[in-house]
């Protein structure tokens, strides 16, 4: 008895290239476009720190806001799930979309995902390298960490003058 079996599946790339201004409150912004762009986020209130271009137009409390969504929304709950490191798949760029058809279960992509309490529906995926999720999250976030957090600009302050906290 023979059995055939047909899979049918398929990615399809969506990515656009883009620039960035290199500002890290627009790096982040750019990173939350990303994040609405793998999940169903028609929140309006998410939606409005995802225009990068205009990062300039923020007050200096919504750019707070911004780095708080970007810890809400950190890669650790997108990882292996709808952010996916690899280089191959990435070509040149330092990321790149793909809607995916039919292959959850081979790439172990989620249906939905949880996030702050409330479901979300994959739409599709986003591959990185490294130094794209370095650019546009570690590194803004850690700078940024240092303007927000009061303590943390008091202890590298005085790690730069050679203090010692006693």
């Amino acid at each position: 008895m023979a059995v055939y079996q047909q899979s049918n599946y398929g990615i399809r790339e969506t990515g656009t290239t883009t620039s960035v201004p290199n500002n890290d409150i627009a790096r982040c912004m750019y990173y939350l476009k990303c994040v609405c762009s793998v999940i169903d986020c028609n929140d309006a209130n998410i939606l409005r720190y995802t225009n990068y271009n205009n990062y300039w137009i923020l007050s200096d409390s919504e750019d707070e806001i911004v780095y708080k969504l970007c810890l809400t929304l950190s890669p650790d709950e997108f990882e292996d799930k709808v952010f996916f490191e690899s280089d191959a798949m990435c070509g040149s760029s330092g990321n790149n979309f793909f809607e995916i058809s039919q292959v959850q279960n081979r790439l172990g992509v989620v249906g939905s995902i949880l996030i702050a309490g409330r479901t979300r529906r994959v739409t599709s995926i986003m591959t990185y390298k490294m130094s794209w999720m370095r650019t546009n999250y570690f590194g803004p976030m850690s700078r940024l960490a240092d303007r927000f957090n009061p303590e943390r600009r008091l202890i590298r302050a005085l790690q730069e003058t050679d203090c010692t906290i006693s």
